[in-house]
């Protein structure tokens, strides 16, 4: 499937890359090693994006070699035109390259405003070579067009009430006149009661009122991050004319989301006048009615090709395992979307447990730390990929793993014991849970 993407949605991948002598010697890549086939390539942001060239490739089998002693050639995304690449998917040995692993470490030390870049709703906003910088409204005088609207809907409202409050005193009135007349209306009576009705016109809700194009006005944020009670944050890269708020100052902000039809237009809108919230993160540890049974499970193949035991489970609180978890978190080792929810939110409880993941394409299995974040109106678990070929790796449920197949000869595994364990492991043994 060919698609087409801004470079900087490529951020933190891999690429093959077709050996253009043209476009990479432009780009200042003449030292790249000659190569008939391709190169392998990491794409990160960097303020701008990058462009690693981190080793060869041999694009019909897809097998890669590292440049001699890790070299790398890095260079600016801009400086490339538009080339044919090869997505590949992130592998547990990619990611451990000396130089994919150092950017990898600085990326998650700012985890809070890079976990925004996968908020789609607002890539419009963004310039289109600094990702990380967008462009946000501020309303001047919000509050007094906010305060109009309000008392306009007031008046609505309270005038709809003396309506129907003459109407009920109406109705009252002629039932009242009904029961002391002994004459019964004609049909001409009742005919002309409904065209009343009909001319009756309803009024409409008041319409939110003009703001003038000159009461916008148009600024360059960095850095928007998650903050808490449900709001964001953001570093000013000018001054807010008519305001205190200058350049580099932390500023308060919304994102708003207005629904047309089969369309969705989102917008940043700045609040001077607001607290900047904090980003402190607050969970605490779920509590199950029942928890997760200790159970190991050993599969062996009946080809000899497979032959694991899987430690799957928790025990208890397991202060090892939720300790791992919040390092994880303070490293930025969680998928955005739950960074981002952690933050906003301080109603989420964490529940947790060692349990097996399959991969979807190659059938690799290994065990991970399942971990979920429950809030009263939603639940968000971790994803994870095959440390082997990449591909998105799925929970297998205990009442799926006695009918799993070999991941090397794809034959039905035999369950070849089902037992309880202590719940205690050796520390070296606990998942990884790898990028």
């Amino acid at each position: 499937m060919l698609k087409t993407y801004a470079f900087w949605q490529l951020d933190e991948r891999f690429l093959l890359v077709y050996p253009d002598k043209n476009i990479l010697s432009k780009a200042g890549l003449d030292e790249l090693p000659e190569t008939e086939s391709g190169y392998l390539a990491f794409v990160f942001l960097d303020d701008t994006m990058k462009v690693a060239f981190i080793g060869e490739v041999d694009l019909e089998t897809q097998e890669y070699e590292y440049f001699q002693e890790n070299k790398t050639l890095v260079a600016e995304a801009s400086s490339l035109e538009t080339m044919l690449v090869m997505l590949v998917k992130p592998t547990r040995e990619l990611v451990q390259h000396p130089f994919v692993k150092s950017v990898l470490d600085y990326h998650e030390s700012n985890v809070l405003y890079r976990s925004t870049l996968t908020v789609r709703a607002i890539d419009p906003l963004r310039d289109p070579l600094r990702p990380e910088i967008l462009t946000a409204c501020y309303v001047k005088d919000e509050a007094d067009y906010e305060q109009e609207y309000t008392d306009a809907v007031a008046d609505y409202v309270k005038a709809l009430e003396e309506a129907e409050e003459a109407e009920e005193e109406k109705r009252v009135q002629e039932d009242v006149n009904k029961k002391s007349s002994s004459s019964k209306k004609s049909v001409n009576d009742v005919s002309a009661t409904d065209d009343d009705q009909e001319n009756d016109e309803e009024e409409e809700l008041p319409q939110h009122p003009d703001v003038p194009e000159d009461a916008f006005t148009f600024v360059k944020i960095r850095d928007l991050s998650p903050a808490n009670n449900g709001t964001w944050r953001a570093v000013l890269m000018e001054d807010i004319p008519g305001t205190k708020k200058k350049e580099n100052d932390d500023i308060a902000v919304s994102l708003i989301t207005v629904e047309e039809e089969c369309s969705k237009t989102s917008m940043l809108f700045l609040h001077p006048d607001m607290p900047v919230e904090g980003t402190k993160i607050r969970i605490q540890s779920y509590k199950p009615r029942r928890l997760p049974w200790r159970i190991a499970y050993e599969l062996k193949c009946p080809n000899e090709d497979f032959d694991e035991t899987f430690f799957l489970g928790r025990s208890g609180e397991d202060s090892l395992m939720f300790r791992n978890i919040l390092d994880d978190i303070r490293a930025g080792k969680m998928d955005p979307s739950m960074v981002i929810a952690m933050v906003q939110r301080d109603d989420g409880e964490i529940d947790f447990s060692r349990e097996l993941y399959r991969c979807n394409s190659c059938g690799t299995m290994e065990v991970m730390r399942r971990v979920r974040m429950i809030y009263p109106d939603a639940t968000q678990s971790t994803t994870y990929r095959c440390p082997k070929c990449g591909e998105r790796t799925s929970f297998v449920r205990r009442t799926h793993i006695a009918s799993l197949n070999c991941p090397e000869c794809r034959e039905p595994l035999n369950l070849m014991a089902e037992r309880n364990w202590s719940g205690v492991l050796d520390p070296q043994s606990e998942p990884d849970n790898w990028r």
